[in-house]
Order: structure tokens, then C-alpha cells, then sequence
């Protein structure tokens, strides 16, 4: 019998941070989430989701064991800017049995249902900005830095408890070989012409980091709307996320696209970090890890475009073929032969079309689905 525990003590809440560790022990690909991480993540003190948002965390056992977690989630910003009734589920890891599956989601749509929400998406780890999906194809190789990895039974839980899809996503990956001839060329050219306009690209500036990170949040809230799910992120939200980032970048990592003292367009990149946290493999930094950490940074050969982005008014005016351009010939002067492209939108013709031009490879397929809640409802009763 399935018992689903909502977590509550410091005791639960390490069970459900630790248990992928325990359900992917013997996974090559699977990269643990440092434990410490996941605990400011989850923390509702801590983290600036939890300013005007909520969520609720579920275990479920069978006789006293973990076999699997789920977190429940109120996204308030979405419900402000999206409208709808739509709750959403999180954190999802369970072994390969619908019925533990099935609880799991029954405890979520419970508590949805409190708040008068009526249907429930996922995965999605509290909001677009951070990791979700199911990974549906690209099993054989590690997740980049921030990206899910799961076993491939997991979209048939969702399926076999009346999901359906709704968002498709892909990872691009890209190589200098297979780059297009003249490319550097091209970007040369056109950042003469957007320099005559007043356009400049620059790295970003860690001495005026705080400014510079404000400043991009406007740009990267007025580029991603109308997309898919996005919820404006607070400034909160936002200097965390990038003070994280900042732990982990080079200035030539993060590019600015300027005018006129306003940020226009922006490109994130970072380490694959996941290289050293493979290591890691409970997830915890002492008494051992940190050796694995201070030790392989210097190693990593890989690297994840997090963000790109224009604002409206701006595109189709070269700045992201100028973007590629100067990032890949960071990545080549820093030993690395290529770079991932994660979380485009199938939806997304010009950003799948642009990288297509730049010869990429889909390498990895996420999707998201969604269910009403009275399937749940209607089931826990019986």
C-alpha cells in the first residue's frame, strides 16, 4: 500500500531532496543536484519564489520507504499574468508503477484544489525559468548544467494517468566544424553596421554588476513576453538567479546588447558545472565532495547557452547571429568544442530556424503535459 506523506520536518524534507539520489544510484547519466542547493531552492525563507508564491512538498512510502516525491505548486505571478486556473507539479521522481505515480499526483490535485485551480501542468520546478519537463528522448548522455534527466518510463506514468502533452522543447547542440562558412565574417559586418546605429555588444561588467543585472532584467521580461507560460521575474528573483550565475561565469560568458545606456539583448552561457557534479554522486559536499569540486572545475569541457534573448523592437537585426558568433569563439579559445542550446520551443520558428542556419543537431526532447484535477478528485474519493 502507497502512503503519501506530506513533508513537514527537517527529517522529510531530507528524504525528498535525497531519494533521486537513491532511485538513479546505479544510472550512468543521472547528475545529482548538490543537496545544498536543492534545500535554498525548496527553502520558503529563502527563496524569493516563495514572496508571492506557495507550494507543498509529498513523499510516498511503502512500508516506511520512499518510492517517490512530487511538490505542489501556486504559482500567484502566473495565475496575475496568465490567467486561467492552472496549478502546477515539481520535483517529480518516482519508480516505474502508475499507482505510485497516480497518489503522488492525487495528493498535488488536492491541494491545487484548496485554491480553486482546476487543472495541474508539469513538470515544473516552480516556474519556466528553472527546470522542467520530462526528458523524452536523449537518454544516453548526461544533462547539461540546470537541465532534467529521468528514466524514459516516466512519460508513460503521466500518460497512463490521463496527461496529456502540451509544450514540446529541444536542445540544440553546436560545434565550431559544422558552423556555417564565413559566419565570423558576417558578425563582423554587422556589428559595424549596429555600431553606426548606436548598438554596441559588450561582455558584462562585474564591476557594475548589480547594475548591469537590473538593467538586463527589463530586457529579459520584455523579450520573453507572450511566450509560452513566462511570468515576469521580480527583481528578487532575478538578482538571485544572477548572483548563482555569477559564481560560475567569465564577463565573456553574459553579452549585453546596448543602446542608448538601455540593455536591448542578452546571451547567458555557462560551464557545465553537471561534469564535476556527476562526481558528486549523494549529492553532498562533505566530507569528500568538495575535493571532486575544487579539483575538476579546470576540466570542464562543456558548455550550456542558459538564455538569448532581443526585445522586439530589435530583432531581425543581426544582434543574435553577432551573439553566436562572439560566444563561439569564447568557447574555442577556451578548449571547448561546442556548446548546448537548451529549451527552445518547437512553438519557436525564428529561434529554431536561426539555429538550424547555424547547422545545430536536437540532441535532446523535453515535454510538459497537463491533466484537470477532477480526474484526481474524482478518483481519491472512490
Amino acid at each position: 500500500m502507497i502512503e503519501i506523506v506530506k513533508v513537514q520536518t527537517r527529517k522529510e524534507l531530507q528524504q525528498f531532496i535525497r531519494f533521486p539520489h537513491q532511485l538513479y544510484r546505479d544510472a550512468p547519466f543521472y547528475v545529482p543536484q548538490l543537496n545544498a542547493m536543492q534545500r535554498w531552492q525548496l527553502d520558503h525563507n529563502r527563496n524569493p519564489f516563495f514572496q508571492h508564491s506557495e507550494a507543498a512538498y509529498f513523499l510516498a512510502r511503502r512500508e516506511g520507504v520512499a518510492v517517490g516525491r512530487i511538490a505542489a505548486i501556486v504559482n500567484r505571478m502566473h495565475l496575475l499574468y496568465q490567467g486561467g486556473q492552472d496549478g502546477f507539479f515539481g520535483f517529480f521522481d518516482a519508480e516505474n508503477d502508475p499507482t505510485i505515480a497516480h497518489a503522488l499526483l492525487a495528493a498535488v490535485a488536492r491541494f491545487l484544489n484548496r485554491f480553486q485551480l482546476t487543472k495541474m501542468i508539469g513538470p515544473e520546478n516552480f516556474t519556466t525559468n528553472e527546470s522542467v519537463g520530462v526528458l523524452i528522448r536523449g537518454f544516453d548522455s548526461s544533462p547539461m548544467i540546470m537541465m532534467p534527466y529521468n528514466f524514459p518510463y516516466y512519460q508513460d506514468l503521466l500518460l497512463a494517468n490521463g496527461f496529456s502533452p502540451i509544450l514540446e522543447l529541444s536542445s540544440y547542440y553546436l560545434t565550431h566544424s559544422k558552423l556555417p562558412e564565413g559566419i565570423h565574417a558576417k558578425a563582423a559586418l554587422l556589428e559595424k553596421r549596429l555600431n553606426q546605429k548606436g548598438i554596441t555588444i559588450r561582455p558584462i561588467n562585474f564591476k557594475k554588476f548589480d547594475t548591469d543585472i537590473s538593467r538586463m532584467r527589463l530586457a529579459y521580461n520584455e523579450a520573453n513576453e507572450g511566450n509560452w507560460g513566462f511570468v515576469p521575474l521580480t527583481e528578487a528573483e532575478f538578482q538571485h538567479m544572477a548572483n548563482d550565475i555569477r559564481q560560475l561565469v567569465a564577463p565573456e560568458n553574459v553579452l549585453l546588447a546596448e543602446m542608448d545606456s538601455q540593455i536591448i539583448g542578452y546571451l547567458v552561457s555557462l560551464p557545465d558545472a553537471n561534469q564535476v557534479f556527476k562526481k558528486i554522486r549523494n549529492g553532498k559536499l562533505f566530507p569528500f565532495g568538495w575535493r571532486h569540486l575544487l579539483g575538476s572545475r579546470r576540466k570542464i569541457n562543456g558548455i550550456r547557452i542558459l538564455i538569448l534573448g532581443v526585445i522586439p523592437a530589435f530583432r531581425k537585426s543581426g544582434i543574435d547571429w553577432c551573439f553566436y558568433s562572439r560566444i563561439s569563439r569564447y568557447v574555442q579559445a577556451c578548449g571547448i568544442d561546442g556548446a548546448e542550446a537548451c529549451y527552445v520551443m518547437k512553438s519557436n520558428d525564428a529561434m529554431n530556424r536561426m539555429i538550424q542556419r547555424l547547422n545545430g543537431e536536437v540532441v535532446k526532447e523535453y515535454r510538459l503535459f497537463e491533466a484537470p484535477l477532477d480526474k484526481f478528485l474524482n478518483s481519491s474519493k472512490k
